[in-house]
């Protein structure tokens, strides 16, 4: 009997350190489920019974809840980058392109409770899934107008027609506050690929082969002119012995009218001497012929199939007149 009375007594204790234990655990699990804590980049709210506590979003600290009712809601408000997939459009030449985008984006104070409660499900978990499809719609609308061929050299100008067009979207559906968005990348189907390829390969080949005319026109022009100096240059030396020519003809012209000019005066002043009378000198003219006569016959000169005859004469004989 003392034996169990002893063992009963010292039960006891042990029964209320588990009972003990218990309330604290319990009271560790309700004050930690009451308390929550908002760090500086976020923002949030609580449901209660589905519906929102506060109509201003809290921010930064730690706050309290009721366990096991209250359902905190907390979203980031920092600037947030959302990778859109790369997703497909088609071309107004009916050509698909793959676009790969980022979109940067805050959310003020004031639109939180409305992103949290009034777009898409209750809570920040299909926030991006609301956004995303939205970007893709208005990217899409602009590329559907664009053609393929024109992208590059127009991207710029794309590239500020989606910006607006995502940005007012934003503001409108969701009154985000829009930061910035990037086209990453547009990547061309193969098909569109390999024939620009070949359309570059071909417009190549045509310039190349352009080139090659233009050198082989040089050089034909060169030739030309070459041929040209040469053919100036013989009009040139045959128009200078054409001038010769004629300068030699008039100078053999002017030398014969002055050789008979001289002759001319060299007998009107060889007559002077006789007076001017002819007889005389004619008279004059036969003795010195006959002086210098040699006493052989006169000789006719001509060739073999010669039509005229040159007949030298004789001197005259000694005393005739």
């Amino acid at each position: 009997m003392g034996i169990l009375k002893s063992t009963v007594a010292s039960a006891a204790p042990k029964g209320n350190w588990l009972k003990y234990t218990s309330y604290g655990i319990a009271g560790y699990i309700v004050l930690s489920g009451s308390v929550y804590v908002v760090d500086p980049s976020e923002m949030a709210n609580i449901r209660r019974m589905g519906n929102p506590v506060y109509s201003q979003p809290v921010g930064a600290g730690p706050h309290v809840k009721i366990p096991f009712i209250d359902t905190v809601d907390i979203v980031q408000v920092s600037l947030t980058t959302l990778h859109i997939p790369p997703f497909d459009v088609n071309t107004v030449d009916n050509q698909k392109i793959t676009l790969d985008m980022n979109f940067n984006y805050t959310i003020p104070r004031n639109k939180v409770n409305h992103l949290l409660y009034e777009v898409g499900k209750t809570g920040n978990m299909d926030i991006a899934e609301s956004i995303i499809p939205v970007v893709k719609d208005r990217a899409g609308r602009i590329f559907n107008k664009q053609n393929t061929t024109a992208i590059s050299q127009n991207r710029e100008a794309i590239q500020e027609q989606v910006t607006h067009a995502v940005f007012t979207a934003m503001e409108e559906l969701f009154g985000l506050q829009p930061h910035s968005l990037q086209i990453a990348q547009i990547i061309y189907s193969p098909t569109f690929v390999q024939s620009n390829e070949n359309a570059v390969k071909a417009k190549n080949d045509a310039v190349s082969e352009q080139n090659k005319q233009v050198v082989e026109t040089a050089k034909a022009q060169q030739k030309v002119i070459a041929a040209k100096g040469l053919a100036d240059s013989a009009i040139e030396s045959a128009t200078g012995d054409a001038k010769s020519a004629i300068i030699r003809a008039q100078a053999d012209k002017t030398k014969q009218i002055l050789d008979g000019e001289g002759q001319a005066a060299r007998l009107k002043l060889e007559i002077s001497a006789f007076n001017n009378n002819p007889e005389l000198y004619t008279r004059y003219l036969q003795a010195r012929a006959q002086l210098q006569w040699n006493g052989q016959a006169p000789q006719v000169v001509g060739g073999a199939n010669s039509q005229q005859a040159i007949v030298v004469p004789l001197p005259m004989a000694t005393g005739t007149r």
